[in-house]
């Protein structure tokens, strides 16, 4: 297990996290963001909150306030659940290892993680014992978690996931945020980005760009607009992320796209 505080303030660089191992940070103190490996905002954590970044997943921590302090421990999941043949290890650790990106914890799981994180920083005696105990409840609390929403009905979350999609086709060209997004399908933000990667396989930052990119094509195609005409119109911040958007998307920058056509 490896232990670390990091204070996050305004100097702090865009860095990835990434380890084949588990990681569990909790926030001491302030607030902080984290950012998914395209570099999207996926949710605000406070102090007392806490994140789970799943082994081989790139994630980010930013302040979302003047400074944050955090602590971090990262173990590998076998140490909890043993060999990575074993029954248990499939049947507990699996589910983690599957995740996508970063799982925000409940204020109860975060406290776990921050009594593993004091009981490795104290040393006393079975310290690595009570560590192991603390973060493996605060798991437990996550597979459960994992295995609720897995059972909820579907009917509900189609509805829902509906009426988010119908925002975004509504709203595309405002400046939006995942936190508009979930409020419109009456979710969580960690509900509203399960309930896209499930059923649509991406996350709803990502489908809310690629709706734009769509119909910024089709103003490329039926108009004389300029460039940063097209990148306002479909809700992009500055023209030039709306280029960079398009390129990556389909290898070609929006005026080169205009004169394929």
């Amino acid at each position: 297990m490896v232990t670390s505080e990091r204070i996050l303030d305004e100097s702090t660089k865009t860095s990835w996290d990434y380890s084949d191992d588990a990681e569990l940070v909790s926030v001491s103190s302030g607030s902080v963001r984290v950012l998914s490996s395209d570099g999207f905002q996926i949710f605000t954590l406070r102090e007392g909150e806490g994140v789970l970044i799943p082994p081989k997943v790139m994630a980010s921590l930013l302040p979302a306030s003047r400074s944050a302090k955090i602590h971090s421990i990262i173990f590998p999941l076998s140490l909890l659940w043993g060999d990575t043949s074993s029954v248990i290890y499939e049947k507990y650790a699996q589910p983690i290892s599957e995740l996508s990106g970063p799982l925000s914890l409940s204020p109860k799981a975060a406290g776990l993680a921050e009594k593993a994180y004091e009981t490795l920083l104290q040393r006393s005696y079975c310290y690595e014992l009570e560590a192991r105990d603390f973060l493996s409840s605060a798991l437990i609390i996550v597979l459960r978690e994992l295995e609720g929403e897995e059972k909820k009905e579907k009917i509900f979350e189609d509805e829902r996931l509906h009426r988010m999609i119908t925002f975004i086709k509504e709203h595309y060209s405002e400046d939006i945020s995942l936190s508009d997004i979930a409020s419109s399908g009456n979710v969580s933000e960690r509900e509203c980005l399960r309930a896209f990667s499930r059923t649509l396989g991406t996350s709803p930052v990502q489908y809310l760009i690629s709706y734009r990119l769509a119909e910024s094509r089709k103003l490329l195609q039926m108009t004389d607009l300029s460039i940063g005409e097209v990148a306002y119109r479909t809700g992009f911040s500055t023209p030039a992320h709306f280029s960079r958007s398009f390129r990556e998307d389909s290898g070609y920058s929006p005026t080169q796209w205009r004169r394929k056509l």
